[in-house]
């Protein structure tokens, strides 16, 4: 039922939004060039509803919501892949899009996916200006036993670089984390006020979260360096029972010091059900009480479940979020947006070559239910959402494949390389490669969304 109730609206309303904007970024570019556009469609198949401009371009939404296209004149189909046979007078061949030159047809076709990397950059810019940019320091908790703790790295180390990528930021650690695993990647990390190198191997992990979705990742055996105070408690918690409350600061665990809040595990965790004795500072003063950490399930890198020990509280944020002026702003959007179109790139190559399993390819069941989760996040969840949609919407089509905007703009670099088009017997069957490509991907990715259904239901 969630799946139509709530998942559906909300991945119409997404899809139709960004489609707009990509079919927009093609009609508004070709307008300046003169060209004309006969129709507008956001989705396929028969009209629901739709008018027509002054300008003669049929604006309609179309039964099927899954796309959209924008047809201008002189085209053979909504691709705008061919020219048309149809004889066309002077005056119309001066705005068909088959008669520009090269310049102008390649502007057209850049247009879609640079209004999506243009609308997800502005959403960015003033998610920046207005709120902040989230930022926690890349100082360490290193986990017992963990790669980090192997490689050598200590306690309060802070990272500085990972294999070539410079981090800045704890965020940078976590999204190296998403993307690399298995191999070995050099470290770069300063103790002190010395710099050291090292070589660290991410663990495979795979978890699955609380929607169902499985999430595979590396793993470096690090945490974010927090203080151990409560930020506060989660349902249920024993700590909060025994009369601890948020601002307290942990010192020690039956006389073991508590050094920072990821600590607090490697000292209880094993110990679910055994009453242990919290000494905390309160406003200065120190005061002491019995906790018996609740038995709660977790999940191991392999994803193996075991049971744990848990107080159940939640750290006091270490994140901060930095203000920006504008400039400021725009500069954070643009360094967002390139790090978003570099993981896409990246995990996309690593499903090519197998280094990351094909099931990860979703379509629109999953980004239907993604949608759907989205919206339970409020209006930041689904703002994340589009913007993360944009991005990919406006780079996937950039792929140099036939059917895409990136086949088209490869097909016109040809023809500037060498001097005329390809002909239309090569287009044709760049086509009908590109067409099976797509579609084959399609069925993949639809294929995975089916047996992650299936999985959810059973």
């Amino acid at each position: 039922m969630q799946l139509f109730t709530t998942y559906l609206p909300y991945f119409v309303l997404v899809l139709t939004l960004l489609v707009f904007v990509h079919e927009y970024g093609h009609y508004w570019v070709g307008r300046r060039f003169g060209i004309q556009a006969e129709v507008f469609s956001i989705g396929f198949g028969p009209e629901l509803v739709g008018w027509t401009d002054r300008n003669g371009t049929r604006w309609k939404i179309s039964a099927v919501p899954l796309g959209g296209y924008v047809k201008f004149l002189g085209d053979s189909d909504a691709t705008s892949a061919t020219p048309s046979d149809r004889p066309l007078s002077d005056e119309q061949q001066r705005r068909a899009f088959f008669s520009q030159p090269l310049y102008a047809r390649a502007a057209v076709v850049l247009g879609g996916p640079l209004a999506n990397l243009l609308f997800a950059f502005i959403l960015l810019t003033g998610v920046f200006f207005f709120a902040g940019e989230p930022y926690t320091p890349s100082t360490i908790a290193v986990q017992a036993k963990g790669p980090a703790a192997q490689a050598g790295l200590r306690t309060g180390d802070e990272i500085v670089q990972l294999g070539d990528k410079g981090v800045k930021r704890y965020e940078d650690i976590q999204e190296f984390q998403y993307l690399y695993w298995g191999e070995p990647v050099p470290v770069l990390y300063r103790r002190g006020d010395k710099v050291l190198r090292g070589e660290i191997v991410p663990r495979f992990c795979e978890r699955t979260d609380r929607y169902g979705n499985t999430l595979r990742h590396g793993d470096l055996g690090v945490d974010q360096l927090i203080r151990p105070v409560v930020g506060g408690f989660s349902a249920g918690s024993p700590a909060q029972a025994a009369g601890l409350q948020a601002g307290d600061l942990l010192l020690k665990i039956d006389g073991q010091p508590v050094d920072y809040f990821s600590h607090i595990p490697e000292l209880i965790g094993e110990r679910a059900g055994q009453p242990l004795t919290v000494t905390y500072d309160r406003n200065g003063t120190i005061g002491e009480t019995v906790v018996t950490p609740i038995a709660d399930k977790a999940v191991d890198c392999a994803g193996k479940e075991y049971t744990v020990g848990r107080l159940r509280v939640r750290p006091a944020s270490v994140t901060e979020l930095r203000s920006h002026g504008l400039i400021g702003a725009m500069g954070a959007g643009v360094r967002a947006v390139w790090g978003m179109t570099s993981m896409f790139y990246t995990s996309l190559g690593q499903i090519l070559t197998a280094a990351r399993p094909v099931d990860e390819l979703g379509g629109p069941i999953r980004i239907a239910k993604a949608a759907g989760e989205a919206s339970y996040a409020g209006w930041q969840g689904i703002l994340n959402l589009v913007i993360a949609l944009s991005v990919v919407l406006g780079i996937f089509n950039l792929l140099p494949v036939p059917m895409l905007d990136g086949g088209h703009l490869a097909m016109y670099a040809y023809e500037a390389v060498r001097g005329r088009p390809l002909s239309l017997r090569a287009q044709e069957l760049g086509l009908k490669v590109g067409f099976t490509l797509v579609i084959g991907l399609a069925l993949v990715a639809t294929f995975n969304d089916i047996k992650h259904l299936l999985r959810l239901l059973t």
